[in-house]
């Protein structure tokens, strides 16, 4: 069976594509979720009508994806997890990892515009693929830390400015 597209859905395509799908996938989901409509004449009449707007929409979300590919390019992201005496992780760091990392530094992305082959499961530097839109793609660096070295390198950090108040205002006095 063949569907119009009324949103874009991540594994058949963007609003407005024609995609063809078995019977039970549209009428059980696509089309009670509004996802989809089934491509009759009616309904191809009314995709030419909103070819414009269509258009539009999509020039529009490319340059906000553009727009966040530049923010994104430039960010290293610092992933602190607890691990285990022999070097290894409790857990794994994830797709949902990922998104949280980036969304304390102000950008807002969906779990699944982040791709990974599998989890993270070790300490390092890694490099994870973000698709934004269609062939708008960023690669960002992912740093996985023991949380407790960072701990600890926070809390000399502390230390230090503690140290460099009392001393200045020592000297004031």
């Amino acid at each position: 069976m063949e569907v119009i597209l009324k949103k874009d859905f991540i594994s058949l395509g963007y609003e407005g594509d024609i995609c063809k799908v078995k019977d039970g996938y549209a009428r059980n989901y696509l089309i009670p979720r509004n996802i989809a409509v089934i491509k009759n004449a009616g309904n191809l009449k009314t995709l030419a009508q909103m070819q414009k707007s269509l258009e539009k929409k999509r020039a529009k979300r490319k340059m906000e994806a553009e727009i966040l590919k530049g923010k994104i390019v430039d960010i290293s992201v610092v992933i602190p997890v607890k691990v285990a005496d022999n070097g290894k992780l409790y857990g794994s760091v994830s797709q949902q990892s990922i998104v949280d990392a980036l969304k304390e530094k102000e950008i807002d992305i969906s779990k699944r515009d982040v791709h990974m082959d599998k989890h993270i499961k070790e300490l390092g530097e890694y490099e994870v693929e973000i698709k934004l839109y269609h062939s708008v793609n960023a690669n960002i660096k992912i740093n996985v830390v023991n949380m407790e070295t960072l701990e600890g390198a926070e809390s000399k950090q502390e230390e230090a400015i503690t140290e460099e108040i009392t001393k200045t205002n020592n000297e004031e006095a």
